[in-house]
């Protein structure tokens, strides 16, 4: 992130705080919608940078459903203590109960007797431990008044932490994000810099930056752009010449290994 050459480009700390509708975003809504209907397990999955989260927020805004949201940062070290004590405060006034027994009896009373359906959500869940995953599984099975599943679960995650866990993988869904396309990219740069009627970067160089590898991935793209503002300073707009040297000074290519013959007599040459 280039906040420097942001605000010297009379933009925003972040121009990319609004965004853009995807395709993975509208798959992700109804994956949501999905699971809080039928209480199932779903994983949403993509590598860093591609909008899993920013997805998720925006397709449980829409819901409008119960939400519970554990708040620990060590995702590794999340236990379903930890799970049951968010789903006590997040949706009641009451205070966790102290024996996990009872805290069960709590949870179960607080899901089963809420009139509307709950979603448990778990962002960066590839690193949950294994025995957290299958906890979540025995939580969604705690009947109530002759009722289960009781909450809908979706994790959000680089890797499906499932995968080893067949008791858990069998009984989950998954849905994986195809990151952006090169109209949602190009869409996504001209929304985010050319704004105020102010165009920073030209039309031809939207398209240069949008067909590169770097566009499959939110992270990646607004780096890139970062990196065609900064070369283009100073000129009032960046052109598509601007972008491609930007883009391609960003991955250097590889030098090739001297041939066998070339290193052995330069280790001659140093030895003599």
């Amino acid at each position: 992130m280039d906040l420097r050459t942001r605000r010297q480009w009379g933009l925003p700390p972040d121009p990319w705080a609004d965004p853009v509708e995807t395709p993975d975003m509208a798959r992700v809504r109804e994956a949501v919608r999905d699971a809080a209907e039928a209480r199932a397990m779903t994983w949403i999955l993509g590598p860093r940078g591609c909008g899993k989260t920013v997805a998720v927020r925006a397709a449980l805004e829409a819901l409008g459903a119960p939400t519970v949201e554990p708040l620990r940062v060590d995702r590794e070290r999340l236990r379903m203590g930890d799970i049951c004590a968010a789903a006590v405060r997040d949706l009641s006034d009451e205070r966790p109960r102290q024996s996990g027994e009872a805290r069960a009896a709590q949870v179960r009373r607080l899901l089963g007797g809420s009139p509307r359906r709950t979603l448990l959500v778990i962002d960066e869940a590839h690193a949950l431990h294994p025995a957290t995953v299958r906890g979540l599984k025995r939580l969604r099975e705690l009947p109530f008044r002759g009722r289960s599943p009781l909450v809908g679960v979706v994790l959000v995650a680089q890797r499906d932490a499932s995968e080893r866990i067949p008791e858990v993988g069998l009984r989950s869904g998954r849905l994986r994000l195809a990151g952006l396309d090169p109209a949602t990219a190009a869409a996504a740069v001209d929304r985010a810099v050319n704004r105020d009627g102010r165009e920073r970067i030209a039309p031809d160089a939207v398209r240069v930056i949008a067909e590169s590898p770097a566009a499959r991935n939110w992270l990646e793209l607004q780096d890139a752009v970062d990196r065609c503002l900064a070369s283009g300073f100073g000129a009032g707009t960046v052109s598509a010449s601007a972008a491609r040297k930007a883009l391609g000074a960003a991955a250097p290519a590889r030098a090739e290994a001297p041939a066998k013959g070339d290193l052995a007599e330069r280790l001659k040459r140093s030895a003599a």
